[in-house]
């Protein structure tokens, strides 16, 4: 999948409400709410792409990386499930 077709599909999920952000209890970095999460990735561009890698939990899985800045920098980690169309966010937070 390119970069244009993973932002297009995570643009669509999340627009629909097909998503869902993982609290990480061994991360210090609190993820972003529902409705911010909409919006930064309503917003998101091609330029804040910095990678894609297999997951390391399951290398079939690509997981995608994004660092934006609107006023604030964010990093955005995730990857897509397949069995049923979602997205699932490894890390949506502050970029300290």
């Amino acid at each position: 999948m390119s970069v244009n077709e993973a932002l297009a599909k995570l643009k669509y999920l999340v627009s629909h409400g097909k998503f869902k952000i993982v609290n990480r209890r061994d991360s210090p970095a609190l993820p972003v709410s529902n409705e911010l999460a909409r919006e930064i990735i309503r917003q998101l561009a091609l330029d804040d792409f910095i990678k894609c890698e297999p997951n390391r939990n399951n290398p079939i899985q690509m997981v995608w990386i994004f660092k934006t800045d609107d006023g604030q920098r964010y990093y955005i980690k995730f990857l897509f499930l397949e069995e049923e169309p979602k997205v699932i966010f490894i890390s949506f937070h502050l970029d300290c």
